[in-house]
């Protein structure tokens, strides 16, 4: 009787593990395989959405900017000269991170256009309608010397511009607004110096 119980409990554990080092492996084979794929296509969407931030640009030339989660690139024409910055920044959004790239004028520092890149952890429907041309178009003018916030908390900073949120995306609209404001910071501190 004791042999039989340590058969049913022993057959089953030793499968387990098996199972799972089985599953371990095709995991680690799985992300080896893909690692560089994901890499490139994530280079090629923040590629895009520099170019479409900043649309007069024929190159970009990145910034040494020691910020985590924060990259700058000088946006140039094609005579080399400095026409814009786009600025790729992130928060936290209702389902991960929001990733945008805000396009800032260097000649007044207003915003050219915002660009929503990856906010594909947030709710459908909702959430990810931050990167709709509706929510969008609200940044662009915008000044960098100010701040921005959504409507909902315009009472708690009076000093920045509110812009609406999506409905029912307070979260998500948060989140495009302070990864905005992290790109303002990067500006005036790449600008300064």
């Amino acid at each position: 009787m004791k042999n039989s119980r340590l058969k049913e409990i022993l057959i089953p554990t030793v499968s387990l593990f098996v199972i799972c080092l089985c599953v371990t492996a095709l995991l680690a084979v799985t992300n080896a395989v893909t690692k560089d794929a994901i890499a490139y296509q994530q280079e090629l969407s923040a590629a895009e959405s520099r170019q479409a931030v900043c649309p007069d640009a024929v190159d970009f030339e990145k910034v040494e900017y020691d910020v985590q989660g924060v990259e700058c690139y000088k946006a140039l024409d094609e005579s080399g000269n400095l026409i814009g910055y786009a600025i790729s920044s992130a928060s936290r959004g209702y389902g991960g991170d929001v990733k945008v790239m805000t396009g800032i004028n260097a000649e007044d520092g207003s915003v050219i256009a915002i660009n929503v890149y990856d906010n594909s952890g947030e709710t459908p429907g909702l959430g990810v309608n931050t990167s709709g041309e509706k929510f969008t178009s609200q940044f662009a003018g915008l000044s960098s010397g100010t701040g921005v916030t959504v409507d909902k908390d315009a009472g708690k900073n009076p000093d920045s511009v509110a812009v609406d949120s999506v409905t029912g995306a307070t979260i998500s609209s948060r989140a495009v607004t302070n990864a905005v404001n992290q790109a303002f910071e990067a500006y005036n501190a790449v600008k300064e110096g």
